[in-house]
């Protein structure tokens, strides 16, 4: 295959039908086919939510850079443990986020 090997052409075909995903999605979003008024709202509320917007926040900078440090190198590169750790706290911290309720507001006054 003129120096190609097989799984440097599986890897650039994963590659692709990631980009080609991604591609997709923002062009659902960018036409309005995907919502995302309430992408970091808690549910129920209009509060920005910190949790929410730090996992989003850590969940595109890893893949980004996974991406980018992948395209550069040609191979698939291994996801360094410290950015796994991060991305698990951030999860954790969205997870418990999720399952601490709310307070309501008293709306009868005395």
């Amino acid at each position: 295959m003129n120096g190609l090997s097989m799984a440097s052409v599986m890897q650039w075909a994963l590659i692709l039908i990631i980009v080609a995903f991604a591609l997709i999605v923002l062009i659902k979003i960018y036409t309005n086919q995907i919502n995302l008024g309430s992408l970091l709202s808690e549910s129920g509320t209009t509060k920005a939510s910190m949790s929410r917007f730090q996992f989003l926040i850590f969940t595109f900078v890893i893949a980004g850079l996974y991406l980018t440090l992948s395209l550069e190198s040609g191979t698939l590169v291994e996801v360094p443990n410290g950015a796994l750790l991060l991305l698990g706290i951030s999860a954790g911290g969205y997870v418990i986020g999720k399952g601490v309720p709310t307070p309501k507001s008293d709306t009868t006054k005395s």
